[in-house]
């Protein structure tokens, strides 16, 4: 019996340095929650530069398929220690804590401070603030350009990857632009 115990334990303790070891065999963040969308960070390739660059991209488990939101490829807030990296890992962060807590019902623009800001929202009657931020814009971006990108793919007028370079509220309902943004193929 003791043996068969120490048996069934080293074989775990492999199995699990296995895939410490080895993350290309553990589970991607889609297949750990199948059930729920999921987002995070992954580096996909830009076709205008020719290389790879993060974004923040979800697992939709209604569709079985990935739907990408945003490129992160702007340098701008880089000299304040934000690369497009860490934007890219913060946002997709947030993204998932706003899902989980219900507060990704829409995406709407404002300002945070005196910078243009794009928000996640329970509600169109509710505005950006400290609290709701997802990520800043560039001083000189358009907000509602911005969103209104988010929105043409929604709709199906555009397949094209909202790229995080560069009034009225606005708002987009993230449920549907789950469910009718088009579908990658993701590289694990």
């Amino acid at each position: 019996m003791k043996l068969q115990s120490l048996s069934i334990f080293l074989g775990l303790t492999t199995l699990t340095l296995t895939m410490s070891i080895n993350p290309g065999l553990s589970q991607d963040n889609a297949s750990a929650q199948p059930n729920q969308v999921t987002f995070f960070c992954q580096e996909i390739f830009d076709p205008a530069s020719g290389e790879k660059v993060p974004a923040t991209i979800a697992w939709v488990p209604e569709r079985q398929g990935h739907v990408r939101f945003i490129g992160w490829k702007s340098e701008y807030f880089a000299k304040g220690g934000w690369t497009p990296q860490k934007r890219c890992q913060q946002v997709s962060r947030k993204f998932q804590n706003f899902y989980e807590a219900g507060r990704l019902n829409r995406l709407t623009t404002g300002e945070n401070q005196g910078n243009p800001v794009v928000c996640a929202v329970a509600s169109d009657e509710q505005t950006c603030n400290a609290n709701n931020q997802l990520f800043t814009l560039k001083n000189n971006s358009n907000p509602g350009l911005v969103l209104e990108q988010l929105v043409n793919i929604a709709q199906g007028k555009s397949s094209e990857l909202l790229w995080q370079s560069s009034g009225n509220s606005k708002y987009l309902n993230v449920g549907k632009y789950l469910q009718n943004a088009p579908l990658v193929n993701i590289k694990k």
